[in-house]
C-alpha cells in the first residue's frame, strides 16, 4: 500500500505518461523518429507538454535498453530535455536523467539552468519520483518545480553517447505552452501535516502503515530547488517561489541549514501568495551578533563575514520587506557561565534583528523543530518491514526532544510589531510525544532536518500562522 501511495504521490500522471506517443498518432507537445544509429541512449520517442491537471509530463523513449549508469553526466552520456522560454535566447536550461542509486528506479532528474553560451549556472536535483522500463523514462512534475511561469517555451529531446548527439527531431525545436504554473498533483487525504490540523480532524487508515519517502532514501535528499543568483562575497543567495516577473513581492529565508529545511514549506505559502523568494542560507551559521561557537572553527571567520554581509545585501535589496528567520536550536555561544547560554543567545539574536535594515519591515521567526537522533531512522526502518505503525512505535517524549529555542522566546518577549513568531510545533507533536512519522509522511531525513515531503504538506498551515501573525 505504501508504495502505491508513493506513486499516488510523487507521479499521478504515470499512465498517462507511459502511453508513449506511437509514430501513427502523435499528440501535441511529442515527437517520434525510427532509430538512427546503435547507440542505447538513441532518441526514438519523447513528449514534454503540459496535462489538464496543469502537470508537466515528460516521457523518453530509447532505441534500446540502457541502465542508470548509462547516464553520467561526466563523463557525458546524457539523456535531457532542453527548455528555453521563446523570448530568450537558447539554451536556457536542461532536464536530465541522472542515476540516483537510492531512488526506486535508479534514476532521478536533474535540474540545469544554463547561461547564454550553455554553460551551467545552476544545478539541483529535483525531489520527483521516476519511472524506468527498458527503453522507456517518465516522470510528472509541477511547472512551479522548474520555476516556470505561464507563457510559451520550446524544448528538444537530445542525447549524447559516446561523443555522439542525437536530437529528436532533427528538424528543431517543439512548442510548450505552459497555461499555469500548477502545484503539485494532489496528495491522498489526511497527508502530512493534514493529519494534525487542529481545525479539522482528519483520519486515513490507508496511511497507518505508509511512510513516504522510504527511510533509506531520506537522507540523501536534497532541500527544495533553488535557483542559485549571483554570489555576492560569502553569501551564495538563490531564489525560489514564483519568477520575478509574475512576483507581487519578494521576501527573504536566512538563517543556517534550519532555515533552509523550511524552504519547502515556504515555496508552498509564496505560490499562494504570489512571492520571489531569496534563500540565504549558510549550514552551521545562525543569524546572530553573539559571540557564535561552531563544532568546525575553521568555518568561524566565514561565519563572522556572513552575518555581517546579509545585513547590507539586504540594504541593497530594499524590495525584501519580510524576512523568515530560523536557527539550530542548540547552537553554541561564549558566555561566562552556562546560567547565562540563553540570555546570551537572546542578546545576540536581538542584535542581528536590529542590524537588519529598516526597510526590512517584517521579521518573521519560525520555531526550531525537535531534535530526534539519527536512531530514528532505524526504528521506522524497523517498522516499516514489520508493518507497524511508525508514527506510533517510534514517536519520542515531547520533554526530551523539544527544547526551548533563543530565537523564537526572543521574538516573544520582544513583543514587536516588527519581530513575530511562529511555533509550527501542534503539526510535529502533541502534549507528550513528537513524531517521525506524521499522516504516512516521514518527517526527518536524519536527525533533525526535515524531509522536503513533510515540509511541503505544512506549507499551507504556516501561510495561516503568517496571516495570524
Amino acid at each position: 500500500m505504501g508504495s502505491a501511495l508513493a506513486l499516488t504521490l510523487a507521479a499521478a500522471l504515470t499512465a498517462t505518461a507511459l502511453s508513449t506517443p506511437q509514430a501513427t498518432a502523435a499528440p501535441a507537445g511529442s515527437s517520434d523518429d525510427p532509430a538512427e544509429g546503435t547507440s542505447k541512449l538513441d532518441l526514438v520517442g519523447a513528449r514534454f507538454d503540459q496535462t489538464a491537471n496543469g502537470a508537466l509530463a515528460l516521457v523518453l523513449r530509447t532505441n534500446q535498453p540502457w541502465m542508470p549508469s548509462d547516464v553520467e553526466p561526466s563523463p557525458q552520456q546524457l539523456l535531457c530535455v532542453y527548455l528555453r522560454a521563446i523570448k530568450a535566447r537558447a539554451p536556457g536550461a536542461r532536464l536530465c536523467v541522472v542515476p540516483m542509486p537510492r531512488a526506486p528506479s535508479g534514476v532521478g532528474l536533474r535540474f540545469t539552468t544554463l547561461d547564454e553560451a550553455g554553460n551551467r549556472v545552476g544545478i539541483r536535483d529535483l525531489p520527483t519520483a521516476v519511472t524506468r522500463r527498458p527503453t522507456i523514462v517518465s516522470a510528472s512534475l509541477a511547472p512551479a518545480q522548474l520555476r516556470l511561469a505561464a507563457g510559451r517555451y520550446a524544448w528538444q529531446a537530445r542525447s549524447i553517447a559516446a561523443g555522439v548527439e542525437d536530437r529528436l527531431p532533427d528538424a528543431g525545436e517543439i512548442p510548450l505552452r505552459i497555461t499555469r504554473a500548477s502545484a503539485p498533483p494532489a496528495p491522498p487525504r489526511c497527508f502530512g501535516a493534514a493529519s494534525r490540523d487542529p481545525r479539522r480532524l482528519c483520519r486515513n487508515p490507508l496511511l497507518l502503515r505508509t511512510v513516504i519517502p522510504a527511510p533509506g532514501d531520506a537522507p540523501l535528499a536534497q532541500n527544495s530547488p533553488c535557483t542559485p543568483l549571483q554570489r555576492d562575497g560569502v553569501l551564495s543567495p538563490c531564489e525560489f517561489g514564483v519568477p520575478a516577473a509574475d512576483a507581487r513581492a519578494t521576501v527573504a529565508l536566512i538563517g543556517d541549514s534550519h532555515a533552509a529545511h523550511w524552504r519547502a514549506a515556504l515555496e508552498v505559502v509564496a505560490q499562494k501568495r504570489r512571492w520571489r523568494g531569496i534563500s540565504i542560507t549558510r549550514s552551521g551559521c545562525p543569524y546572530s551578533r553573539a559571540a557564535i561557537q561552531l563544532e568546525k572553527p575553521a568555518r568561524l571567520p566565514d561565519c563572522l563575514a556572513w552575518n555581517e554581509q546579509l545585513p547590507r545585501w539586504l540594504a541593497r535589496h530594499p524590495e525584501i520587506h519580510t524576512v523568515f528567520v530560523s536557527q539550530h536550536i542548540a547552537g553554541r555561544v561564549r558566555v561566562g557561565s552556562a546560567r547565562n547560554a540563553l540570555a546570551a543567545k537572546m542578546a545576540g539574536l536581538r542584535a542581528a534583528w536590529r542590524a537588519t535594515p529598516a526597510s526590512v519591515t517584517r521579521i518573521v521567526v519560525i520555531r526550531d523543530t525537535p531534535l530526534v537522533g539519527l536512531q530514528t531512522l532505524d526504528c521506522v526502518r524497523r517498522a516499516r518491514s514489520t508493518l507497524r505503525d511508525a508514527s506510533r512505535v517510534c514517536a519520542l517524549p515531547r520533554r526530551i526532544v523539544l527544547a526551548v529555542d533563543p530565537a523564537f522566546v526572543a521574538a516573544q518577549r520582544l513583543r514587536s510589531r516588527r519581530v513575530r513568531a511562529i511555533d509550527m510545533t501542534r503539526f510535529l507533536c502533541d502534549k507528550r510525544r513528537c513524531f517521525t512519522v506524521v499522516g504516512g509522511a516521514l518527517v526527518y531525513k536524519d536527525g533533525q532536518h526535515l524531509t522536503d515531503t513533510f515540509a511541503t504538506t505544512l506549507g499551507p498551515y504556516l501561510l495561516r500562522a503568517f496571516d495570524e501573525a
